[in-house]
């Protein structure tokens, strides 16, 4: 049966990507997320990615982390990071498939395995709802504590687009802020889905990894056609790569 709505709405994001992709969208895109100092943003990605590390990645739903984080991951799997993967809410209210917790469990374990991703646990917080949720803070800062990360990886509380901040995604990354205080000196924390970037990573050699992961999530992928979502990928990190000597890039923030 033909749905008008949904066709509208891939119309309308497809249309939208067209624009960012090009002339003013992409040159405004660009200044927003371009790296002020883009060879000491990749100089320091390179020294992040010199040693492996044991690393807690810490995110709100289900396919968070393939999008603004994905090749990040993969390149810290290559080098032999032990990875943890913490996914807070199961994303259920992002759809109208049944089960959709459980189908969203499975995808994000799916793009794990394709991630590298040494162990993904879940802990079913309330979607939408986690500015509220009297749990996030200490089961953050329990599974901090059990992992015993050298390296963190959490949402940026301000975010890429600061007026089209995810709540969740805000209240993990100012959780962590928070957190951090206590972990001073023995623990690197990096914010992923930043516009205000100090280290870039050089994602060129992992994009095509980073897009079958982020494609694995297959209940999320409906405004955009498999094609579509692979433009809309390169395009965020071509314009994450302005003014730097690389092609693509994943921003990240180094807070400690």
């Amino acid at each position: 049966m033909f749905d008008k709505t949904l066709w509208m709405k891939r119309r309308i994001f497809g249309v939208g990507l067209a624009a960012a992709r090009t002339g003013p969208g992409r040159w405004l895109t660009a200044a927003m997320l371009r790296s002020h100092e883009p060879l000491l943003a990749l100089a320091a990605a390179e020294e992040m990615l010199s040693r492996p590390w044991r690393v807690l990645a810490l995110t709100a739903h289900p396919d968070d982390l393939e999008y603004f984080a994905g090749g990040t991951i993969r390149r810290l799997a290559l080098g032999g990071s032990q990875i943890t993967a913490v996914v807070l809410s199961d994303g259920e209210k992002r759809g109208n498939i049944p089960d959709l917790g459980r189908v969203r469990r499975e995808e994000q374990l799916a793009a794990a395995r394709k991630q590298g991703i040494a162990n993904v646990r879940f802990f079913g917080l309330t979607d939408f709802g986690l500015p509220e949720e009297p749990r996030l803070e200490p089961t953050v800062a329990r599974v901090w504590a059990e992992e015993q990360p050298e390296l963190v990886l959490a949402f940026d509380p301000k975010e890429l687009f600061p007026g089209f901040a995810n709540r969740d995604h805000k209240a993990l990354g100012r959780t962590v802020l928070d957190l951090s205080r206590k972990h001073f000196g023995r623990c690197r924390v990096y914010l992923y889905g930043t516009h205000h970037a100090n280290v870039l990573v050089d994602i060129g050699t992992v994009l095509k990894e980073k897009e079958d992961a982020v494609l694995t999530h297959a209940s999320q992928m409906v405004y955009l056609t498999e094609e579509g979502h692979r433009q809309a990928v390169r395009w965020l990190a071509e314009v994450s790569a302005a003014g730097a000597p690389c092609q693509y890039a994943e921003p990240l923030y180094r807070l400690l």
